[in-house]
This record gives structure tokens, sequence and C-alpha cells, in this order.
């Protein structure tokens, strides 16, 4: 921890950071032991004092023009309260049943190369409650356990709310070129606005953040609760993020080696979304559920990453991949899908990649719209997927798409092609014996079960030969395993 002086008679007057070096200190000792000043005189004052640092510089100061309290050594939030005595900066509230709580209305900056730590063990701080636009800028390590920190309007004594625009000013937390640390049995809500660097939890800006630790926390009514530029090697294990306004995890920009495992993520406009050039990303083991758009989006060139034993409930899309090449996306259930169970996408005019060679097995998808649907993607591979109650197509193809099915058990599934004149290719593969019944789907049918039998169906056998079929507009095929 600092290298903070203790001696009571080692004080300066007002807030403002005047150092006391080692040879003031003994001259004022001098003065103690004379009788120049009388004993006791800094305890009637009460007087406080800038910390001071190994190298000689103050480990914790206050600059009032930038009204930030600087942490320049390594240091515990209880120092910083023993060193910062202006409540208007740092306010304890002693109300007995709020102790450990503390009203901070000042920035709170880690310098490089610093581990700051804030705990409710060793500093005895339950709550964090930063009022204003201020925030906690963190160069070096931060350690956060056990406590909760959020926004605070004085006024209204509660956290500050935001607008579905991000348009109210309000703390954040920004992790720049962070040198590790980690948040764990912690809160964090009501932070962050639309201004870029304190949208929230943030993990951008002076080089990538790296060696991150955040697990079992609570993160909620966040503007953003994560997201990274470039960051690596970071851990997101056991957490609650729930009632987000715009992202719940966000991994951006170059974010690699990341784990996002065994968090349940619900309530939000999407659970996790990993977008432009991210990768070796691992999503595994989360609980999805009630997110209104998807519950897990591969994002703008986001390749070399896995989604596994993920179970995504009640989004408008389970898993979705776009413009987004090289992943594997299997052992997932996926339940009441809105629209697509899973779905592989590229817009019209991709330029961040292309979805294509994504290996899609073994997941099951449940009471939803449609299966795996293709949109404008290519030489996908789908492999022993199961289906049950789906309202459409098991399999659904538009724009030119190709998808391979590989190794799949067909229970009367129908693939389909609609709303789009481009033809479409699918081919089946190592997948035994097969019966094609040729189909088309009435689209101006409300009661549409997704395809009509025509005639019985040819039988293929796909281990010594793939079955290959092109689907034009309103095409459909219907496949049952023999």
């Amino acid at each position: 921890m600092c290298n903070v002086q203790s001696n009571n008679y080692m004080s300066i007057l007002s807030k403002n950071s005047i150092t006391v070096t080692t040879a003031t200190a003994a001259i004022i000792l001098l003065f103690v032991i004379t009788g120049v000043i009388p004993y006791g005189y800094h305890q009637q004052n009460h007087l406080r004092f800038t910390a001071e640092a190994g190298g000689g510089g103050p480990c914790i100061d206050y600059e009032t023009s930038e009204n930030t309290i600087a942490i320049n050594c390594n240091a515990s939030f209880l120092d910083v309260v023993q060193t910062i005595n202006d409540p208007q900066i740092l306010e304890e509230q002693e109300e007995e049943e709020e102790n450990g709580q503390y009203i901070l209305n000042a920035n709170l900056e880690v310098a490089d190369g610093v581990t700051f730590a804030m705990t409710s063990n060793e500093d005895g701080l339950q709550y964090l409650k930063i009022a204003g636009a201020n925030g906690i800028i963190v160069h070096g390590r931060i350690e956060i356990s056990g406590i909760t920190i959020t926004s605070w309007d004085t006024e209204t004594d509660s956290p500050v709310s935001q607008t579905e625009t991000g348009s109210v000013p309000r703390a954040f937390i920004n992790l720049r070129g962070s040198e590790g640390g980690f948040i764990e049995d912690s809160e964090v809500a009501y932070l962050g606005y639309q201004e870029f660097g304190r949208r929230g939890f943030d993990l951008i800006g002076d080089g990538p953040s790296h060696d991150v630790e955040i697990r079992d926390s609570k993160f909620h009514h966040m503007w953003f609760a994560f997201y990274s530029n470039g960051a690596y090697n970071i851990t997101v294990n056991g957490n609650e993020y729930y009632n987000n306004i715009m992202y719940a995890l966000d991994p951006h920009t170059g974010t690699y080696n990341m784990n996002i495992t065994n968090n349940w993520l619900h309530h939000n406009p999407r659970g996790v979304i990993c977008s432009l050039d991210c990768y070796n990303i691992l999503i595994e083991g989360n609980l999805v559920e009630h997110n209104t758009d998807s519950g897990i989006f591969f994002s703008r060139n986001m390749h070399d990453s896995i989604a596994r034993n993920n179970h995504v409930y009640n989004s408008s899309n389970g898993i979705t991949v776009a413009e987004s090449p090289n992943n594997q996306i299997y052992n997932n259930t996926i339940e009441g899908a809105n629209s697509q169970g899973i779905r592989l996408f590229n817009p019209e005019l991709p330029d961040d990649g292309l979805t294509e060679n994504n290996l899609i097995y073994n997941n099951t998808i449940i009471s939803s719209q449609n299966g795996i649907v293709a949109t404008r993607s290519h030489n996908n591979i789908v492999q022993n997927n199961s289906f049950s109650d789906i309202e459409s197509s098991e399999y659904g193809l538009s724009g030119d798409s190709s998808m391979t099915m590989r190794g799949q058990h067909f229970d009367n599934a129908l693939i389909s092609q609609e709303n789009s004149e481009i033809d479409s290719h699918v081919e089946i593969v190592d997948s035994g014996i097969i019966e094609v019944i040729e189909g088309e789907t009435d689209e101006d049918d409300d009661n549409n079960d997704g395809g009509e039998e025509k005639g019985e169906g040819d039988l293929y056998n796909t281990d010594n030969e793939p079955y290959s079929r092109t689907l034009g507009d309103g095409d459909s095929i219907t496949v049952n395993s023999s």
C-alpha cells in the first residue's frame, strides 16, 4: 500500500496539495519536542495531509483544476479516506444504517503501474456513490471486491436514471490501458452515458487493457455494461447482467483471448455482441434470456471464436452470425426465438467480412419461428442439429445463399427459399438415406405449415453421393431420414 506518513503532526492546512517532505517532518517533530508547537495542537485543529509516495511525490493528491483525486502509488480506498479530509470532495455518510457509504464528488484516477484496491474487507467500504459526471479512471491496476458502485443524485438521494438516448451525464468507470485487476462479488449499476469512454464500464483509451477478471458480480441499468477496444486476456465469469440500456457485453474492435462464461444475461437489448475484428472469444455456459434482439451476436469479422453450451431463450434471434467467418457454434439450446433460432447473415454490401465457413452443430432449437436461416451467406456447414415445434422452416435460405448439411437426421424438415428472386443452393452429405418430397410454400395461406407435400418422395443415399438442390423463390423441399 501507499507509503503514508501517519504521524498526526504531519499535516497541511487545506485541501490543496502541499507535500510534507521528510526534512520538514523532522523540523516539525523538533518543534513538538521543544515545545514550539504545543502537544495536541494537531488534534484540536483536525488538520489533514497529502500522502507521500516513496519516490518523493504525493501518493494521493487532490488536483483542484481537474477535480481529480490522483493515486500515484499502491494504495487502498482507506488511504484515500484518511488523506482527503474534505466532505466537498469525499463524504462519508455517518448514519448508522449507512456505515461504509461514501459520496465521491470528484474523479478518481489511478496512475500507470499502480495498484488501487477498493474492498469491503480491508477498507470497510460498502457503497461508493459517485456524484455528477465524475468517474474512476484506471491506467494501472484496479481491485474491486464486495462493494456497490453507482452514480448518485445528491438532491434526490438516489442513483441517476438514464434516457433511451443516453443524454444524461453521469458517473462512469474507464480502464485506459489498464494493467490487470478484477471486479468480484460486487454490484455496478446506473453508470454511463453516450460520451465515448464514459458509457458505463469501458476498456478503452491509452492502449489495450488486459488481464482483467470480472466475476460473481451484478451489472444493471448501465448505458454500456461492458465495452472494450483491443483488450485481451479478459475473463467474464458468473455475473448477472440485466436491464442495461444499450448493451450488456460488447467486446469490440480487435478484442481477443476473452472468455465469457457462466453468466446470466437477461432483459437487455442484446446479451453478448462481439463486433469488428474480435477473435478467440469463448462464449460458454451462459443463460441468455428475455433479450429483445439477439441473445448472442457474432458481428463484423468476428472469427475463430466459439459459442457452446449456452441456453438462449425468448429473443428475436437466438444466435446471429453477420459478416463473420470460421466460427463454431455447438451444443447450444435455443428456445422461443421469435424470428430465427440461428441466423447466418450478410448485408447486401458487406464491408467487414463474410459469413462463411462457419460450423454449426449439435444445437437444439425449440419452439421457434424458424430454425437455421441463411441470408446471402455461403459455404457454412450445419451438422446434427435437432428441431422441435418450429412454426415455419427448419432451414431457410435466401439471396444466393449456400448451405451444406452433414451428418444430419431429418424428421419432416422443411427447407425453403422465400422472399428472394435469387436462387440458393443446399447440399446434403453423409446423412444416410433420405426421402425428399418436392413442395411449394403458399405465402397467401395464413394457416400454412411451411410446406405442402407434392406426391411421394424420392430416395437418395447421401453416404454414396451428395444430394444437391437449387431453390428458386418460393421453392421448398421436405426431407425425412429413411
